[in-house]
């Protein structure tokens, strides 16, 4: 571990020196570093840092909690980075992307490892349910920085943004309805739909209620002059923290809890209140995220790979390519939940794998999923690491010249 802490912290530390330049000059992101820094050290590499989340039930829990933590701080990142009122003012365009959208990743992930892999159907649906969110931590380098504030119009940005914070929690039902259908499930298909009707009424109350008692009394401080505006990131963490905790005592559903008070609080935070939480989730990025892909990549099952062969590579070259893209050409054909071809293009390709699926594979092994779960979502969150790093700042610009040729 503590050999860990010192890589972890010294390429984090160089990666906060260099971070322009590695957005600007570098065809690659922080994440790739990353994992590239953790296959170097792991098992593949110098085996200086081994981590098996399959074999360990103490690393797969510690895996479990790394993330959820992480995905509940973007998403409470993502929820007040959006301007107040965007959610009901989009609601039509949000409705495609996390309705038939969702449902459509979920079939495709679940129908190719169902092809591929040859996996029965109920952990082939396990699988894609893992596999469905779009990520907010990757999603979050692609429509930040100088370069996508430049290139990308914020009304995609935007888009992107609610899609990835509010999908990460619809992706919880998902997961539990999947592994209900498991022979080892320990809760019956009707529990489960009884389960996940509570997870989401429980999760948007409890998440509405916090978020409300804790804009009120943030407005009130401020109007009262007794809070300042540096004490944002501290009310922000601690608020997060506080809704996972009360929703892991109630069983419902932490992710969207977050998001939902995230929402609400935003209501009550005024424009400059909005701009200094930035610094809050430069600190998530940096402090959890990127330590994630380093723990990653020297974590990647590659000998249970080489035993599969060629199956499981082809199963996640066709995720990568066709869980999303495609359907999004069709999404705009019928409702036009983006403004032209270029943008429509953009919005799939750039609808990453990441954190959140690391975070329900392992929250699916603990259901009782066969360890091919956890072979495949680390085989596409790592292709889809190096996929999006390298081709986040040529396809970002590339946006921009056609924008402004359009």
């Amino acid at each position: 571990m503590n050999i860990f802490l010192v890589l972890a912290a010294g390429t984090i530390l160089a990666l906060t020196l260099t971070s322009g330049w590695i957005k600007a000059k570098a065809w690659g992101s922080e994440a790739m570093i990353c994992l590239f820094v953790g296959i170097a050290v792991g098992p593949l590499g110098f085996d200086l840092v081994a981590f098996d989340p399959v074999r360990s039930e103490e690393e797969r829990h510690i895996l479990e909690q790394f993330t959820r933590l992480t995905i509940a701080l973007s998403v409470m990142s993502a929820a007040l980075s959006l301007p107040r009122g965007y959610l009901s003012r989009n609601w039509r365009a949000l409705a495609l992307v996390l309705g038939p959208g969702m449902l459509a990743m979920w079939a495709v992930s679940s129908g190719v490892v169902y092809v591929a892999l040859g996996l029965a159907l109920p952990m082939a649906l396990l699988v894609g349910a893992s596999l469905t969110p779009t990520d907010p931590v990757l999603a979050r380098s692609i429509v930040t920085g100088r370069i996508a504030e430049k290139c990308v119009p914020a009304a995609l940005r935007r888009n992107l943004t609610a899609e990835s914070g509010i999908n990460d929690g619809l992706a919880f039902p998902l997961v539990v309805l999947s592994a209900a259908f498991l022979d080892t499930a320990s809760d019956t298909p009707r529990d489960a739909v009884l389960i996940v009707i509570w997870e989401v009424v429980g999760a948007v109350l409890l998440g509405w209620i916090l978020g409300k008692a804790t804009g009120y009394v943030f407005r009130l401080g401020h109007e009262r002059g007794f809070m300042e505006t540096k004490s944002l990131t501290a009310t922000t963490l601690t608020l997060a923290l506080l809704v996972l905790g009360c929703v892991a005592l109630l069983k419902a559903d932490g992710i969207l809890a977050v998001f939902v008070a995230g929402i609400v609080l935003n209501r009550a935070m005024k424009k400059e209140h909005q701009t200094a939480h930035e610094h809050f989730q430069d600190a998530v990025d940096r402090s959890f995220t990127l330590p994630i892909f380093i723990l990653l990549g020297a974590s990647l099952p590659y000998r249970e790979w080489l035993q599969i062969g060629w199956p499981i590579v082809l199963a996640a070259a066709a995720i990568i390519l066709f869980r999303r893209l495609p359907f999004w050409m069709l999404l705009q054909k019928v409702g036009k939940p983006y403004e032209n071809r270029s943008r429509t293009l953009f919005a799939g390709w750039f609808g990453p794998v990441g954190v959140a699926a690391l975070f329900y594979a392992s929250l699916g092994l603990d259901k009782g999923g066969d360890p091919i779960l956890w072979h495949m979502t680390s085989l596409v969150v790592a292709i889809a690491v190096v996929a999006f790093g390298i081709s986040g700042t040529p396809l970002t610009k590339a946006l921009g010249r056609k924008d402004g040729d359009g």
